[in-house]
C-alpha cells in the first residue's frame, strides 16, 4: 500500500550515525568514491536477493532492495546511489553526486518492538517515491514498502509580505521525516528462521 508522507510537525536536524562521509574539498566538483571505503560494506550477500546498482540500494546484508524515482518538470526519474554508505543507511543524489537529496537508514528493531524500520529524510522539494523491499519474503503484502513525497510548491513572494516571514512560510517548507517503526513486521520471525532461533 502506498503511503503519503505528511508533515506531523518540524525536523529540528538530522543526525548522520554511523556514516563515514569525507568532507568534499572547496573547488572540488564531484564526490567520488575513496578507495577502501565502499569495499569494506558488501553490496549483497547470501541473505538476501538485493542486487545493488547505480540506482539500487542494498542494506542488512542484501536483504533490503531500496529505490528510489523523483519527478522534476514533469518528469519521472531514477535516483542514483551516493557513495559512502553503511550496512544499515545511504544516501541518494538526483542531480548531480555532490548533491545528496535523500538519507536512508533500515534498521533491525526485533529488540525493540519486533520490527524492523524504515528512516528516510529528504532535503529537497521534488515530489518522490520511495520503496523499500525485503527480499527474504515472498508475499508483496508484507514485504514491499512504498512512500511517496509530494512535491512542494513554491509561490512568489508577495509584495506586503516580508522577507521573514517569505522565508518561514515559503522556503523553509520541505518533506517530513519519515520514522516508520512498525515497517516489516515479519522481518524478525524470518530472520529467527533463517539463523535457527526462536523468539
Amino acid at each position: 500500500m502506498l503511503k503519503l508522507v505528511r508533515n506531523v510537525g518540524p525536523v529540528a536536524g538530522l543526525l548522520l550515525l554511523g556514516l563515514h562521509v569525507e568532507p568534499v574539498q572547496a573547488g572540488e566538483t564531484d564526490v567520488r568514491e575513496r578507495a577502501g571505503l565502499t569495499a569494506s560494506v558488501p553490496a549483497a550477500s547470501e541473505g538476501g536477493a538485493c542486487v545493488e546498482s547505480e540506482t539500487v540500494l542494498c542494506l542488512q546484508d542484501g536483504r533490503y532492495e531500496v529505490t528510489v524515482d523523483f519527478t522534476a518538470n514533469g518528469e519521472t526519474m531514477p535516483a542514483r546511489v551516493a557513495r559512502p554508505r553503511t550496512e544499515d543507511s545511504g544516501l541518494f543524489y538526483f542531480f548531480e553526486p555532490n548533491n545528496w537529496e535523500m538519507l536512508l537508514k533500515v534498521l533491525d528493531g526485533c529488540g525493540v518492538n519486533q520490527h524492523h524500520w524504515v528512516f528516510a529524510a529528504t532535503a529537497s522539494d521534488v515530489g518522490i517515491r520511495l520503496v523499500v523491499r525485503d527480499t527474504t519474503l515472498s508475499d508483496d503484502r508484507v514485504n514491499l514498502k512504498e512512500y511517496e513525497f509530494p512535491p512542494i510548491a513554491r509561490r512568489p513572494q508577495r509584495p506586503d509580505e516580508s522577507d521573514e516571514d517569505y522565508a518561514r512560510n515559503v522556503l523553509a517548507q520541505g518533506h517530513p521525516a519519515l520514522t516508520e517503526v512498525g515497517a516489516f513486521p515479519d522481518a524478525c520471525e524470518a530472520s529467527s528462521q533463517a539463523s535457527g532461533t526462536t523468539s
